[in-house]
C-alpha cells in the first residue's frame, strides 16, 4: 500500500474544507443574510462571521489544493475556528440533532487539521 503524500493529504483537506463551506453557505448563510438581521434565525453578526469564515474556507482550499503553504496554514486556522464553534455547540446546544452535527462537525474540523499538519515519511537509507 502505498503511502500518502502532502499533496494528496492538501488536496484532501482542501476538498472536506469546500464540501462544509458550501454547505455552510447554501443552508445556513445564505437563508438568513436573505432574511436579514430582524428576520434572521440566529444573531446577525453570527450569520455574517460564519459567512465570512466560509468565504475564507474556499480561498484557503483552493490555495492548499496547489500546495501553497499559506492555504494550509489559512486552512488550519479556519478550522480551528470552526473547532471551537463545534466545541461551543456541544456545550450549549440541547436537542440531539445539534449534539450529533456538533460532534460530526468536531471530528471533520480535526481531520483537515491533521491533513494539513501531514508529514511524509522519510526513509533513511542505514
Amino acid at each position: 500500500m502505498a503511502a500518502m503524500t502532502r499533496s494528496t493529504a492538501l488536496k484532501l483537506a482542501a476538498v472536506l474544507s469546500v464540501l462544509v463551506a458550501c454547505i455552510g453557505i447554501g443552508l445556513f448563510d445564505l437563508p438568513n443574510l436573505v432574511r436579514g438581521a430582524d428576520g434572521s434565525a440566529a444573531p446577525f453578526a453570527l450569520v455574517v462571521g460564519s459567512f465570512t469564515s466560509d468565504i475564507v474556507a474556499l480561498v484557503a482550499a483552493y490555495a492548499a489544493w496547489r500546495g501553497q503553504q499559506w492555504g494550509a496554514v489559512l486552512l488550519i486556522l479556519v478550522n480551528a475556528f470552526w473547532i471551537v464553534q463545534a466545541i461551543a455547540s456541544l456545550l450549549f446546544d440541547s436537542t440531539t440533532t445539534e449534539l450529533v452535527f456538533a460532534s460530526a462537525m468536531l471530528v471533520h474540523h480535526i481531520a483537515v487539521v491533521s491533513l494539513c499538519l501531514w508529514r511524509e515519511r522519510v526513509v533513511s537509507a542505514a
